[in-house]
């Protein structure tokens, strides 16, 4: 029987071969496109949810995991391990580590701790690597926590979104704030403070985002070595363009590179771009 075994939901984004390599079992949240729905990354891609995204004619919009969905995963990886350690996104962002901790209970009270990771896509899976490493070192679950919280402690999102407009339409920023940043061409550098989306400054056009996305990664850095991981939804080039800067600037240990999945992608909208900046 395993020491560890790791859980997490499919927001961390992370690619499947990874997931794979790490030993990661993942809950998945769902899209909603009208009456179809397709969990997150198992049955629709991060590519099939932009081509579905220009072509429905419904605003797609998502669900967390039901208890029973995190219940059924806790009975079975019982049986393989003393012990289960469960990563989710920001509780203030999604009912989803909600819905882990009441899957408790219906399990029947396994021993699992549940880890509020405060942050999402690539910034929960930055936490869901350093956890699942831990464990493949064979830790016990307190360690195994200890190095996840580390990681959270130490972690700053930066993205920025092509348009506002499906910040605005899931309720995540307002009308006004909207109209303005949309009228001006502005692109804002939003964070996650304590789990919540907030605005860090704005940059008049485009061209300057990828510099000052830069600069803050090596402001936060001071120096030190780094992890770092990019994320975009449907803007590669972009993506490519940011991670070759960060690898020419920055003392880099290692750099992750994935796409948003559908359930991020619903809230943040296509020519999305990510950074996470680890400084552990």
């Amino acid at each position: 029987m395993g020491k560890v075994g790791i859980i997490a939901d499919s927001t961390c984004d992370l690619p499947g071969s990874l997931i794979k390599e790490l030993g990661v079992r993942i809950v998945p949240l769902t899209v909603h496109f009208g009456d179809e729905q397709f969990r997150d990354h198992y049955d629709l891609t991060s590519q099939g949810f932009i081509d579905k995204l220009v072509t429905s004619k419904h605003h797609p919009r998502t669900s967390q995991p039901s208890p029973n969905d995190f219940a059924e995963v806790y009975r079975e990886l019982s049986g393989q391990y003393e012990s289960l350690v469960v990563l989710t996104i920001s509780s203030k962002l999604s009912g989803t580590y909600q819905s882990a901790v009441m899957a408790l209970e219906l399990a029947g009270n396994p021993d699992v701790e549940i880890v509020d990771t405060r942050s999402a896509s690539l910034g929960v899976g930055a936490v869901v690597v350093a956890a699942a490493r831990a464990a493949a070192a064979g830790k016990n679950k307190q360690e195994v926590v200890a190095a996840a919280r580390r990681v959270a402690d130490n972690l700053r999102v930066f993205f920025v979104v092509d348009t506002l407009e499906y910040l605005e339409r899931n309720g995540r920023i307002g009308k006004a704030q909207f109209l303005l940043g949309t009228l001006l061409k502005i692109k804002p550098i939003l964070t996650l403070e304590d789990g919540v989306v907030a605005s860090l400054e704005k940059v008049r056009g485009k061209a300057k985002v990828i510099p000052r996305l830069v600069e803050l990664a090596g402001e936060t850095a001071g120096g030190r070595e780094v992890d770092l991981a990019v994320v975009h939804a449907a803007a590669p080039e972009e993506a490519r363009q940011l991670r070759q800067a960060l690898s020419g600037s920055l003392k880099v240990r290692e750099l992750l590179a994935g796409q948003l999945g559908p359930v991020i992608a619903t809230h943040a909208g296509p020519g999305t771009l990510g950074l996470f900046v680890v400084t552990v």
